[in-house]
């Protein structure tokens, strides 16, 4: 964990989270917890992470992600991981929310290597999100997929798209804000859509497309949106994302 900035009004501490080995090989479990009891902190990485091939499928990649926030507010917004073709991937992260706390988070998954025409035709991804507060559950979410497969290919699935990701947010927003971001982000948008819905206290925004770069610039857009109608103050972007 790199030095803490504070960057805005109010205090939030900014964190950079560096993995040294630079991704993630055959047999290989990372694990990473944050907890905050209280303030606010904004935790993200400076690179993509990377989950490297493996041959045939044999031990399990694995990152576990598990988040805790107290009275206090939490934004976890790291770059997206890329699968590499052969993986056999196992995404899971878990998030316990208290009464009064904020959460903004997201998770972006690229599958193969679209920016040098590595498609993803062999490989396998197992991907869990679970969000609680106060022990009950508000969202649970598992996605599993071979290449090539019935999954992958069809309208329910990933319809053949490189690039998927979710985003949740605890905030409150009219409907006319989210609509007014989903036709901002949809414009003229040639490749992939964004989608969006409220449910159990939770805004849920996806992304199903071939641009890893577009879906985090609509997500950013998303969480300022949201954070300066809420709060009076547009956050600041994190430093590293532009280097």
């Amino acid at each position: 964990m790199q030095r803490l900035f504070y960057p805005e009004v109010g205090g939030k501490a900014h964190c950079y989270l560096l993995h040294p080995p630079g991704g993630v090989v055959l047999g290989d479990e990372l694990q990473i917890n944050i907890q905050v009891q209280s303030g606010s902190a904004l935790v993200t990485t400076p690179a993509a992470g990377r989950f490297y091939t493996v041959d045939e499928h044999q031990e399990v990649q694995r990152q576990t992600v598990n988040l805790s926030v107290d009275d206090a507010c939490l934004e976890w917004l790291p770059q997206e991981t890329i699968l590499f073709n052969g993986v056999n991937a196992a995404l899971e992260t878990r998030i316990e929310l208290g009464a009064d706390s904020r959460l903004v988070f997201w998770d972006v998954v690229v599958l193969g290597r679209p920016a040098c025409g590595e498609s993803f035709s062999s490989g396998r991804l197992k991907q869990q999100l679970e969000v609680y507060r106060e022990n009950r559950p508000l969202l649970i979410e598992r996605l599993a997929l071979a290449a090539g497969d019935r999954m992958s290919r069809s309208q329910m699935g990933m319809q053949e798209q490189s690039t998927v990701g979710v985003m949740v947010l605890t905030d409150h927003a009219a409907d006319e804000l989210l609509e007014q971001w989903l036709k901002s982000v949809n414009h003229e948008l040639n490749e992939g859509e964004f989608t969006i819905t409220q449910r159990s206290g939770l805004i849920i925004a996806r992304y199903l497309g071939e641009d890893a770069l577009r879906c985090r610039q609509g997500f950013t857009q998303l969480w300022t949106t949201i954070a300066e109608e809420t709060t009076g103050v547009k956050p600041a972007i994190p430093r590293i994302w532009h280097t």
